[in-house]
């Protein structure tokens, strides 16, 4: 599964050319074709901006070029559950550039357990949003949330209970908590009705400027 950059990030490519995904922003990028290249990368960022099934949020910290106002790579999966080979190319960004790798996802039980899956697979990982805290915070409307189904629950409770990286976290247990006591699940789009550039203009750059993740 091919993951999308954009931002100050340059590979070797196949042929002996040189990739800059700060120039073509969304390049689509297998770990496949890194390796083959010899893997080595470059880049004067500051953080990897991981943002985990959240399209809508990829899109609008592009278009919006945070990257160019943050020394950031932004890195979009697509892929709900995150594929060994995406952890372990994000895996190699972050241990090759020596950088943080900050994430970003819907604010719901599968994002922390993909998140999980990142650390588990050797990716350290810190959770930038959207979490519940920020939903309260920013009095988002309850139009804004979704109710949690069984399945939710469910997995929210098991992440509690038994996933090893979590129960590490005290901070990703509050939160997870939050989640249950809400029975309410937000997507990161939600922050729209606050403006449409919220996301890129207002909440993320508080983060960064608070270094606001857990």
């Amino acid at each position: 599964m091919a993951v999308f950059i954009a931002g100050d990030l340059r590979f070797s490519e196949y042929g002996g050319g040189m990739a800059d995904c700060a120039n073509d922003r969304g390049q689509q990028v297998t770990l496949r074709a890194v390796e083959s290249c010899g893997g080595d990368m470059t880049s004067n960022a500051e953080y990897i901006i991981l943002v985990v099934g959240s399209y809508g949020a990829y899109f609008r910290l592009t278009k919006d070029e945070v990257d160019r106002r943050f020394p950031c790579i932004i890195v979009y999966t697509p892929d709900p559950v995150p594929e060994e080979d995406t952890i372990s190319l994000v895996r190699k960004m972050k241990e090759q550039l020596d950088l943080p790798v900050l994430a970003i996802a819907d604010s719901n039980p599968q994002s922390v357990k993909n998140f999980s899956l990142f650390v588990a697979g050797g990716c350290d990982i810190k959770w930038l949003g959207l979490r519940p805290s920020d939903v309260v915070a920013l009095k988002m409307h309850r139009r804004c949330m979704r109710p949690m189904n069984s399945k939710d629950l469910k997995l929210a409770q098991r992440l509690l209970e038994k996933d090893a990286v979590v129960k590490q976290r005290p901070q990703w247990v509050e939160e997870l908590k939050k989640m249950v006591e809400t029975r309410s699940k937000v997507e990161v789009d939600a922050l729209s009705p606050l403006g449409r550039s919220f996301l890129s203009n207002v909440y993320f750059p508080d983060k960064m400027v608070a270094q606001d993740w857990i």
